[in-house]
């Protein structure tokens, strides 16, 4: 990829780069620069990135090497940049799939899932691909090709069909005020629509893939319609054809052809409909023709518009539109050409699935981890796919298990793998790519071993029809979700309760560099309950930044966390109740904006995790004596740790320890094998993380040894209180010099991050070390309590401690942990687990 930009830039940035926070994590060392110096360093990281931005695109880039299958999902932008917030008239989507056709692919085409209108179509290559999943540049969107001969596009806010005759967005804009409305700088709600039609209206069901074909299914009113999209040849021209079959009746509506650029009048002629697609080159043509339309069908022209009225939906309807595109003096012979294209298709040939595309699997070999009995834990290397045929990049967001304990993830990049050899020596690992396309799919879930998959886009449910070893069904479980064209507004983690609900959780619209937000809509920052049948979507909770994954216990409560930024000082994490509101108040969605927040379980030291994964509850009874305990994973540094937690009261608070285990990559994702009951973590290598490696599935296994760790933690106004899974050496464990503590706070304010503030003087950054007057040892071995009088809330405490088991074996050397209430020394919390 060229010189390492992320690096470079993180010199001039004093922090870390990383995928779910922005540009620049400016932590710690940033914080006690001084301000003059911070902005002359904030104006290198801007010039760095535009200077060295066409360093990575001369090298060579992998981006467009890696073979993306028949089609890919992702918001996509007009040939000039252009989004759906510039009002962008043609080509841009908000959530598009742009389908390769033709047996080569060299052409291309969008459709809008959410309005169920073709975006644009054209020749000469299929997609410009930019933006951080491909180039790593924050801000851009895929976009047709730079030389691409466009056939036709229609305007971004327009509906694919009509409701009776109207074509008017019925979508309703944000609810919140606009640009003009605000100060400078303040944040503000776009003043364009969101998300899906009206089920009433349309509705996206999903695509079919069948060989090179691919045929979107969607209902228009009650009528059930399938589309298929292609390139067809007749005498040397090129035509691009959209072929309709009507599987169920309806109510009669028109279709949207195409919209002319701005100052462009189509006219019909011979009933085909002739416009130029360039204002600017009076000698562009394109024409239009319907083959086998039905009875009564006419192509329109209404000002710069081309519709074609239909007669209402009836079962068995075929019909294709077709779309030559050449010079004025070409337009008779163009029509010539469609005359003879080929009768419509019958598509339900297309829907049971077709042959295999990824018939090269990749088998590697496996690592264990070295048992040395340091620690009675050891992570084994799965040997992800990494080296493919396909030239995918392996960067994994999501992953979960089959029944009989094959695993499946899926990558930024939007592919999915299954993988089995999944046994104790790990020595024939075999990898099959079953799905391609996806978008930004940064969550995964199987349920009664179907996988679902989460995307920018929606929640797609995946089928393997014909058997073959590949999805060729890609069921939209629902797409209400609404989308801005903003880089960073990833959706992240995919998990279900017990009653089948699943949950999921987007950012907010965070701009280039990390700092305010682009144009808001009414889900950014907000996390998603969604029923089990795919139908009901519903806000669960509001007030998030860039929160790299969320956790679901076996008592069905819901945790999250988030990452540093503007109004996060570090990150945290947070038990989550329906209707809260969780830390941002720019993401709130409420009038007025909140002035405070529910207290975290724990705020996290930022040189311990500088960007959050996901929280995973110990379920099996085979990974030692931790079972109903949190894990908390640490994409910034890729680590694990475990949480300890106490319930005072009404109040949670707790801290974490960690894992002394090194991983490969970003961990920020992790289940349990329902077979061999071990751990296993994965993740990926974006910006702002310590990792090696683009991904990697690790086994975090128990080794049977002996577990001494920590796994309580109780404040009271007379001390601290730590228990341990077993017992401690008395020589270690009773020496008070063994020990040491700090404690400062942070500052909520819309900065990017926080100082930390010692508690002695909130005006003055630092830490404040606390006097341990003594340690006392239970008789058991297996508890400690440290005298330190006089304790009081606090956001950040450190717990230094060198100690070891009774065995000898080392003991994790530190706990940070939040205090959010002191009770009395006879009012101590109760320790905190959950299992079902």
């Amino acid at each position: 990829m060229g010189l390492p930009l992320i690096s470079i830039l993180s010199v001039d940035c004093f922090g870390y780069m990383h995928p779910a926070s922005g540009y620049c994590a400016r932590g710690r060392l940033h914080n006690y620069m001084p301000a003059a110096f911070k902005k002359f360093s904030f104006r290198l990281l801007l010039i760095a990135s535009f200077a060295l931005a066409p360093l990575g695109a001369s090298a060579a880039n992998w981006w467009e090497e890696m073979d993306y299958g028949r089609f890919l999902s992702a918001t996509f932008v007009d040939t000039n940049g252009k989004s759906t917030l510039d009002r962008a008239q043609r080509i841009a989507t908000n959530k598009g799939i742009a389908v390769k056709l033709g047996k080569n692919g060299d052409a291309g085409i969008i459709f809008d899932t959410e309005l169920l209108r073709a975006t644009a179509a054209w020749t000469g290559g299929w997609l410009k691909l930019e933006g951080a999943a491909f180039d790593d540049r924050h801000g851009p969107n895929p976009s047709a090709p730079d030389k691409a001969q466009i056939y036709f596009g229609t305007h971004a806010s327009t509906p694919g069909w009509s409701k009776g005759d109207d074509f008017s967005d019925p979508r309703p804009l944000p609810n919140g005020p606009r640009k003009g409305e605000v100060k400078l700088g303040e944040p503000y709600f776009a003043d364009v629509p969101f998300g899906p039609l009206p089920r009433a209206w349309a509705k996206y069901r999903g695509l079919h893939l069948s060989g090179d074909r691919v045929v979107f299914a969607y209902t228009v009113g009650s009528a059930s319609v399938l589309e298929s999209d292609d390139l067809e040849t007749v005498d040397g021209q090129v035509l691009i054809t959209r072929t309709f079959n009507v599987a169920t009746p309806g109510d009669a509506s028109s279709l949207l052809v195409a919209d002319a650029p701005e100052g462009v009048t189509p006219s019909i002629e011979g009933g085909k409909a002739i416009f130029s697609n360039d204002a600017q080159n009076g000698d562009d043509r394109t024409v239009v023709g319907v083959i086998g339309a039905p009875r009564g069908a006419k192509l329109v022209a209404n000002g710069t518009r081309i519709i074609l009225k239909l007669p209402p939906f009836a079962a068995g309807q075929k019909f294709k539109v077709v779309f030559a595109h050449g010079a004025a003096a070409d337009v008779e012979k163009l029509s010539e050409t469609i005359n003879a294209a080929a009768p419509p298709e019958d598509l339900h040939e297309f829907t049971h699935g077709g042959p295999a595309h990824w018939t090269e699997t990749v088998k590697t070999k496996g690592t264990l981890g070295t048992e040395d009995g340091s620690f009675p834990y050891v992570v084994d290397n799965l040997a992800a796919p990494l080296d493919n045929p396909y030239k995918s990049r392996i960067r994994i967001g999501g992953l979960d298990f089959f029944k009989d304990g094959r695993i499946a993830f899926s990558t930024w990049n939007g592919d999915v793998w299954i993988g089995t050899g999944i046994d104790d020596k790990l020595e024939k690992i075999e990898w099959k790519r079953y799905a391609t396309g996806l978008f930004d799919a940064l969550g995964l879930k199987i349920v009664d071993d179907q996988v679902y998959v989460l995307g920018r886009d929606q929640i797609t449910r995946l089928h393997d029809l014909n058997g073959n070893g590949e999805a060729d069904f890609y069921e939209c479980f629902n797409n209400d979700v609404q989308v801005t064209p903003a880089f960073h507004e990833y959706t992240f983690g995919l998990e279900t309760d017990s009653k089948g609900n699943f949950y999921f959780i987007k950012g907010g619209p965070t701009n280039p560099g990390g700092m305010g937000w682009g144009p808001l809509c009414d889900h950014v920052g907000c996390m998603f309950k969604v029923s089990g049948s795919g139908q009901k979507f519903e806000v669960f909770a509001t007030g998030v930044r860039a929160p790299n994954g969320i956790g679901v216990s076996p008592d069905d409560e819901i945790t999250t966390g988030d990452n540093q930024g503007g109004w996060v000082p570090v990150d945290y994490i947070h038990y989550v109740k329906e209707g809260d509101f969780i830390e941002v108040p720019d993401l709130s969605h409420r009038v007025p904006p909140p002035a405070s927040y529910t207290p975290h379980l724990c705020w996290v030291p930022y040189d311990w995790d500088n960007s959050n994964g996901a929280q995973v509850w110990v379920t099996s009874d085979k990974w030692g004596p931790l079972k109903g305990s949190m894990l908390y994973l640490s994409y910034g540094q890729s680590a694990l740790f475990g949480v300890l937690q106490e319930s005072v009261g009404d109040v949670r608070q707790g801290g974490v320890f960690r894992f002394p285990l090194k991983f490969d990559t970003g961990i920020c994702r992790a289940r349990f094998n329902p077979v061999d009951g071990q751990l296993y973590v994965a993740g990926l290598k974006g910006w702002q993380t310590n990792a090696a490696k683009d991904g990697a599935i690790h086994r975090v296994r128990y080794t049977g040894k002996p577990v001494t760790v920590q796994n309580e933690l109780h404040i009271t106004d007379k001390g601290i209180t730590i228990g341990f899974t077993n017992a401690l050496d008395p020589a270690s464990a009773g020496d008070v010099g063994n020990y040491a503590i700090e404690q400062y706070n942070y500052r909520w304010t819309s900065a990017y991050g926080s100082g930390e503030y010692k508690v002695s003087d909130p005006e003055q950054q630092g830490h404040d070390k606390l006097v341990i007057q003594s340690v006392t040892l239970a008789p058991d071995g297996k508890s400690l309590f440290l005298e330190v009088p006089g304790l009081q809330p606090v956001m950040q405490m450190k717990i230094k401690m060198d100690i070891k088991a009774a065995d000898g074996t080392a003991i994790p050397s530190g706990i940070g942990n939040t205090i959010n209430v002191v009770p009395a020394d006879t009012q101590r919390g109760a320790n905190f687990t959950s299992s079902r």
